[in-house]
């Protein structure tokens, strides 16, 4: 190993205890109302209580449509994954994933077979509504799309269905849909959370990243006028691949922009990589587009205006924009988040100023204050589709000896840009930068 960093977990290190969410079965839609909840004050606001039996009448009525339990809120409240496709396609989706996993596995191959016209395909695409409970319409604009995919034959549902599965969580927040808090029932943002992961309701989430490593991820949420779609502004994270990312979600933003001012009463909206100088950042992982452009994902936050049938309309139709635009541009969209996984199993333009060649965690107590906590950070990385090798044999790396079954992270590998965040001691930006959104430092 040419650069080698050590990673030495200290005792004092914050652990995390997680299981990953599991699927659940039942009757979800008789659990009964024993907890009041707060109206927002427009009509179209659907209570958290009535969206079990919305999504009963859906799935039973739509073969569109499948709806699953993927977990459940810090308070015990469900948490609701509705998955769109064509009905035809319903027994291939085993299939299509199986092709998504060889753009990690061997990305080179995978994009060789789109050259060649082999690759037979939808692609995924995320919506998630409403992790800020008091920003509602994220929700109810998530449930109109969901019953428009359901339900409707026009040329752009079907343009939608043809080329794109369609995930829609639609209230990630139940807790604070229910209570009209920004936080779940604990107190935490869990839009600040995808690094730290310790809610249920963010390990919902992130399942479900890892599962089908969406091509774009919309987060919904409010209220800024004119309406606010991403990408950001400087600094960027440099773990990202941010040209490959740019280059079509800014065009994607300002797709999602024209039709919120085509078909709403809002006649402007901003794009703050656009038209900012700074103050609407993408540097930390914390935020879940952030999180989720680690997985190749084109990420965006929507803000809609105003908390009305209005602020509902803007979300609504930007998703619906949003899933024509990849539509539209599904083989050059996947073939550049294939390039993504594949600068990582490269090395590509590895920079050995950012990234080592890969981070040790020792488990003996000669290298190692703790190492329960050691394997608690290999759960961590592989929860998070990092690739963790062991050692089979003693070795040595900048003058150290490791005994066999220590733990090695290679950089060389897909998801290299989410492994060095998480492993990294980062870097001291204080001195270039004078205006942030939120924090630049984080900590597992």
């Amino acid at each position: 190993m040419k650069r080698q960093a050590l990673f030495i977990l200290l005792a004092t290190v914050l652990f995390i205890c997680f299981a990953a969410p599991v699927a659940l079965a039942g009757p979800y839609w008789t659990v009964p109302v024993d907890y009041d909840e707060v109206h927002a004050g427009y009509s179209e606001f659907t209570y958290y209580s009535e969206i079990p039996g919305i999504l009963r009448e859906i799935e039973t009525t739509s073969e569109r449509v499948q709806i699953e339990v993927i977990g459940q809120s810090a308070d015990g409240h469900d948490i609701f994954l509705a998955t769109v496709s064509d009905p035809s396609a319903g027994g291939r989706l085993g299939r299509y994933q199986a092709f998504r996993n060889m753009m990690l596995r061997d990305p080179e191959k995978a994009q060789e077979m789109m050259d060649k016209g082999n690759a037979d395909f939808k692609v995924p695409i995320h919506i998630h509504g409403s992790i800020h409970g008091s920003e509602q319409p994220g929700t109810d604009a998530a449930l109109r799309m969901l019953e428009t995919l359901a339900y409707e034959d026009t040329e752009e549902v079907q343009h939608i269905l043809e080329n794109t599965i369609v995930l829609i969580n639609i209230c990630v927040n139940p807790d604070g849909r229910i209570r009209a808090t920004r936080a779940n029932s604990v107190g935490v943002d869990l839009n600040r959370d995808h690094i730290t992961q310790s809610q249920p309701e963010t390990l919902a989430t992130v399942e479900q990243i890892v599962k089908w490593n969406p091509m774009i991820f919309l987060d919904l949420h409010g209220f800024v006028s004119p309406m606010l779609i991403e990408p950001c502004t400087p600094p960027h994270n440099p773990n990202y691949e941010h040209d490959l990312y740019l280059k079509w979600a800014l065009p994607q933003a300002e797709a999602m922009g024209d039709a919120v001012v085509a078909n709403t009463p809002y006649t402007s909206y901003q794009i703050p990589y656009r038209d900012w100088a700074a103050g609407w950042d993408d540097y930390p992982p914390i935020f879940t587009p952030m999180y989720a452009m680690y997985h190749g994902a084109y990420g965006h936050t929507l803000e809609t205006p105003r908390r009305n049938n209005d602020g509902v309309d803007a979300l609504y139709h930007a998703c619906m924009a949003a899933a024509t635009f990849v539509s539209d541009n599904r083989i050059e969209m996947f073939y550049d988040q294939i390039e993504i996984f594949k600068r990582g199993v490269t090395s590509w333009f590895l920079d050995e100023e950012l990234f080592p060649e890969a981070y040790i965690i020792p488990t003996d107590k000669a290298n190692q204050l703790d190492p329960i906590q050691a394997g608690r950070v290999v759960d961590f990385l592989l929860f998070n589709d990092i690739e963790v090798k062991r050692s089979v044999r003693p070795f040595m790396a900048d003058g150290e000896t490791y005994p066999a079954g220590t733990y090695v992270v290679m950089m060389n590998q897909p998801k290299r840009g989410l492994a060095n965040t998480i492993l990294w001691e980062g870097e001291d930006i204080s001195y270039d930068i004078g205006t942030m959104y939120d924090i630049s430092g984080w900590n597992i």
